[in-house]
């Protein structure tokens, strides 16, 4: 019997180090509906806000959705590595959590992309912050309470036209893109 291997989807561990930009999608177990919760929420930010210090790294826009987060993180010194700040977030973020009665908080990996030349960051913001809007969670983007940026005011930002599309969506907006066509 052939043995299963899960396919890699990393890069090399050089790609999640130093000054870069990364676009973060982070799961709960089971796609459960736990981070609705406000406190929860405000503990999480609070320990997202001293791991991404600790480990040199900037929260250009989160958006805490009922059974996911988005981040986009940017990496300030070359010291900066992202599977480190990932791990502490979770590690210490799960604890938060279990203080609040809520087990196996988060799934075991994360989606990741590193943003390249020419993909802008503030798209990929926008696209961070459109999130509840097109969940049908908030009629604006600025309505949803469980999004922001610990760098700029996001809430008077002037908006970007152009359109993001994580890598691991881009084969669903094709699909939509040919549907639509027809």
């Amino acid at each position: 019997m052939a043995e299963f291997r899960r396919k890699r989807n990393r890069l090399g561990a050089r790609a999640y180090q130093g000054r870069a930009a990364y676009f973060l999608t982070i799961c709960t177990e089971g796609r459960r509906k736990l981070l609705g919760d406000s406190k929860l929420v405000d503990g999480l930010l609070g320990v997202l806000r001293e791991k991404c210090a600790v480990c040199f790294f900037d929260v250009y826009a989160y958006c805490f959705m009922p059974d996911h987060l988005h981040l986009i993180l940017m990496g300030q010194r070359e010291a900066a590595d992202l599977a480190a700040v990932v791990k502490a977030f979770k590690g210490a973020g799960t604890a938060v959590a279990r203080q609040k009665g809520v087990r196996n908080l988060w799934e075991k990996s994360f989606y990741d992309h590193v943003l390249r030349s020419g993909e802008g960051i503030d798209e990929a913001a926008r696209y961070v912050f459109m999130n509840p809007v097109r969940a049908g969670l908030a009629r604006r983007m600025e309505d949803w309470p469980y999004s922001g940026s610990l760098v700029f005011e996001w809430r008077s930002w002037q908006v970007p036209v152009g359109e993001f599309v994580p890598t691991w969506k881009s084969g669903e907006r094709m699909e939509r893109q040919e549907q639509e066509r027809e």
